[in-house]
């Protein structure tokens, strides 16, 4: 056998032992299992916002919840001015500061069901400045609960677009069990009570996104 030969033979036979090897330190995993062998799971955004909602956030906003007068009086017209004042959280990543705040006996002084972001505007007890108090009651455009949520950090998820998806969810849960329930009930002089979170994005807009509103 010339040389040649031999170099294709030994070449076919390391071929072979390789691909032996190879082949028997592999396990194949059906399509949608990979966790079984990897140990993760498939994200559920819905599942995890369920699973905190009741349990840790509406506890977390209740118990932290400024008294949205004094947090305006505080203010003197300026908002963004707050700072850690009220427990306020900013994430690393964020320009403004987080806040939970409450009110009781709020009238609704105008209602505005027809936008893309609905929203009810609010007049509280105690408080004669200029700051414009609304509460979204529609499409939701913030993470204001998200972000001031202290066990809620954006290291513990896989990458921004879960980071988004749990936003996302929460605004969903905010429709469905916070806003819809009490939809109808939103007119124009009816008396609510609410908890809710805020972002100091504004010097004299409050957008308060519910966790808990309740008409009297």
């Amino acid at each position: 056998m010339c040389i040649r030969d031999r170099r294709i033979v030994c070449a076919a036979v390391a071929a072979t032992m390789a691909a032996t090897l190879f082949t028997g330190c592999v396990k194949v995993v059906k399509i949608g299992e990979e966790g079984t062998l990897t140990g993760q799971v498939e994200f559920n955004p819905g599942d995890s916002v369920e699973s905190i909602w009741d349990s840790q956030v509406i506890p977390e906003c209740e118990s932290k919840a400024a008294d949205i007068t004094e947090v305006l009086n505080k203010a003197g017209g300026d908002l963004t001015s707050l700072g850690e004042e009220f427990d306020g959280v900013k994430t690393a990543s964020a320009t403004y500061y987080n806040y939970s705040v409450k009110a009781e006996g709020a009238t609704i002084t105008a209602v505005d069901k027809d936008s893309f972001y609905g929203t009810i505007t609010l007049s509280v007890p105690g408080y004669e400045g200029d700051t414009v108090i609304t509460c979204q009651i529609g499409q939701y455009k913030n993470s204001s609960i998200r972000d001031d949520m202290s066990f809620i950090n954006f290291a513990d998820f896989t990458n921004q677009t879960e980071w988004n998806q749990i936003n996302t969810s929460m605004l969903q849960k905010v429709d469905e069990t916070v806003v819809q329930p009490v939809y109808d009930q939103l007119t124009e002089g009816a008396t609510v009570d609410l908890v809710g979170c805020f972002t100091a994005d504004s010097a004299k807009e409050m957008v308060i996104t519910p966790v808990v509103l309740t008409v009297q």
